[in-house]
C-alpha cells in the first residue's frame, strides 16, 4: 500500500490554529508590527503544535528581516582550525538565542566586489568581520553599504568601529617574563607566514613587537622564523636548530601545524620537552594543546567569550545604529601544562 509524504505545516495552518491572520503570524516572526504577548503565545504554541519552520527567505521578503548574519572568515590565508572553531559556535549560539542564523562567508579579504554584491542583495542583516588587518578593505565596503558590522580584531582606526580582540600586546611581555623566570635567554618564535606581516594581520603584528621589546628589555636573544603553516617547515626548521651548539633552549609557537612539526624534530632529536626545551604555544586551544605529547602550555584569550561579546556588539547596532562604537578588550591567559622549565646550561 502506497503512503504518501506527511505536507510540512504552513503559514495559514498556524493562523488557522491560533485563530489569527496568516498576517499576524507575519508580524509575530518578523517583529515588523507590534501584537500582544497573548497572541504571540497562541502563535508560539501553534507553531510547536504543527512542528512548524519560518522559511527565512520568505520571512525576509514579507517583513524586510532576513534573520541572516554573515560571518567574514578568510579561511584560505591560514586555514580553519579548532581555535576557530569555538570562535564559530559560540557566535552561532549567541546569535540564535536573539533569532538570528550565522553564515559563513569563507572570502578572501580582498574580494570586496564579492562583499558587496551580498550586502547589496540586502538578505544580510550585520556583519562579523574575522582576521582582520591593520588597514581592512572589507570595512569601506560595509560603511559604503550602510550596514551595521563589528569587528573580531582590530583596525588601525580602533576608535570609530566597534570591536572585541585579544589584548595581544600583552601575550608576547608574558611569554618572556615567564621564560625569564625560568633563566632562559636565547628564544625561537615559529611564527606566520610572511604575507601575514607584509597585508599587517593584527594578532601577528601585535604579538610580535611586545615580545620583542620585552625580549630587549629582559636581554634576551628572540630569533623569528616565519613559516608556512606545513608541519614540514616547522619539522625542517627545528632539525637545523637543533644541530647547532648554541641552539635556543625555548620555542614559542603561533603557528599550529609547523608547531606540531616541531614537537616531531625535538623527538626525533632524542630531546624531551621541557627538560632539553621549553615550549609555549600563543593563541590554540585547550583541545589542541592537550592532544600533543607532552601537552603544550599556553598564553591565549576566551574566544568563546571574545565571540559573545563581538555578537552582543552587532545585536545593539542593528537595533540603535545611532549608538557610540563599543571594545572590549580581553587580558591574556597562561595555562601552565607543564612544557616550560628552569634553563639547563648545556
Amino acid at each position: 500500500m502506497a503512503t504518501h509524504p506527511v505536507r510540512p505545516a504552513t503559514r495559514a495552518d498556524v493562523a488557522r490554529l491560533a485563530g489569527v491572520s496568516a498576517s499576524t503570524v507575519t508580524y509575530a516572526l518578523t517583529g515588523e508590527r507590534p501584537i500582544s504577548d497573548s497572541t504571540r503565545e497562541r502563535i508560539m504554541d501553534a507553531m510547536a503544535k504543527l512542528d512548524y519552520t519560518p522559511n527565512v527567505m520568505a520571512q525576509g521578503l514579507a517583513g524586510r528581516r532576513s534573520g541572516l548574519i554573515a560571518l567574514s572568515f578568510p579561511v584560505g590565508e591560514r586555514g580553519f582550525n579548532i581555535s576557530d572553531f569555538e570562535y564559530v559556535k559560540s557566535a552561532t549560539e549567541a546569535l540564535e538565542r536573539s533569532g538570528y542564523q550565522l553564515l559563513l562567508w569563507p572570502n578572501n579579504a580582498e574580494d570586496s566586489e564579492s562583499l558587496r554584491k551580498i550586502v547589496s542583495q540586502r538578505l544580510i542583516e550585520g556583519v562579523i568581520l574575522m582576521e582582520v588587518r591593520n588597514q581592512d578593505p572589507r570595512v569601506e565596503v560595509l560603511k559604503q553599504a550602510g550596514i551595521p558590522f563589528v569587528l573580531i580584531g582590530r583596525t588601525e582606526d580602533e576608535r570609530s568601529l566597534t570591536w572585541a580582540d585579544a589584548d595581544f600586546a600583552g601575550w608576547g611581555p608574558l611569554a618572556v617574563e615567564h621564560l625569564a623566570q625560568l633563566g632562559h635567554h636565547h628564544l625561537a618564535v615559529i611564527g606566520q607566514g610572511p604575507e601575514f606581516y607584509s597585508f599587517g594581520y593584527g594578532p601577528v603584528v601585535r604579538t610580535e613587537g611586545e615580545l620583542l621589546r620585552s625580549a630587549h628589555e629582559h636581554d634576551m636573544r628572540v630569533d623569528i622564523y616565519r613559516l608556512d603553516a606545513h608541519l614540514r617547515d616547522g619539522r625542517e626548521l627545528v632539525e637545523k636548530l637543533m644541530s647547532q651548539a648554541d641552539h635556543p633552549s625555548a620555542l614559542l609557537g603561533f603557528n599550529e601545524p609547523a608547531m606540531i612539526g616541531a614537537l616531531e624534530a625535538v623527538t626525533a632529536a632524542g630531546l624531551s620537552v621541557p627538560r632539553d626545551i621549553s615550549i609555549i604555544h600563543f593563541g590554540i586551544s585547550a583541545e589542541s594543546a592537550e592532544a600533543t605529547v607532552p601537552a603544550q602550555t599556553t598564553i591565549g584569550v576566551d574566544g568563546p567569550l571574545l565571540a559573545e561579546r563581538a555578537t552582543e556588539f552587532l545585536i545593539q547596532r542593528m537595533r540603535t545604529p545611532e549608538a557610540q562604537p563599543q571594545h572590549f578588550l580581553a587580558p591574556p591567559i597562561l595555562i601552565d601544562r607543564g612544557s616550560t622549565a628552569p634553563f639547563q646550561s648545556r
